[in-house]
């Protein structure tokens, strides 16, 4: 469920990806042209980022550990590229949530996984264009 004080803390929010070319910090609505250039250099034309963790409220980290491993096994399952990320809030208030970057899956997509691990939101991306928080 949006609310201008979820839309606010997902904007707070750096969205580090870790890839074969190292290691991005993305934020939404702002370029990252190293980040491009990686999918460039893969001819990717888009992209997003889940996490499994803190459906619509706090889980505790046991619970959110087996909802990630089971993100994790749906991923494999659908066979697509992925990456390790996680997702570091400005304030340091909300703790770090690990994720995975998802590679040419469409926005569609990942939303439907989004949905099926009960979260909010998730991040997606076009080549050459900023990243945009994408509501579920």
């Amino acid at each position: 469920m949006k609310t201008n004080v979820l839309d606010a803390s997902f904007r707070a929010t750096s969205y580090q990806v870790e890839t074969s070319d190292g290691v991005f910090r993305l934020r939404i609505g702002e370029m990252h042209p190293e980040f491009d250039n990686f999918l460039r250099r893969l001819e990717l034309s888009c992209w997003g980022v889940i996490t499994a963790y803190n459906p619509g409220r706090v889980l505790r980290e046991e619970d959110n550990a087996e909802r990630q491993i089971r993100l994790l096994e749906r991923i494999e399952e659908l066979g697509w590229p992925h990456f390790p990320a996680c997702n570091i809030a400005d304030d340091d208030l909300w703790p770090v949530e690990p994720g995975y970057l998802l590679l040419q899956v469409r926005e569609m997509a990942v939303c439907h996984l989004a949905a099926e691990f009960d979260q909010s939101a998730c991040v997606c991306g076009d080549t050459g264009a900023a990243p945009r928080l994408v509501w579920i």
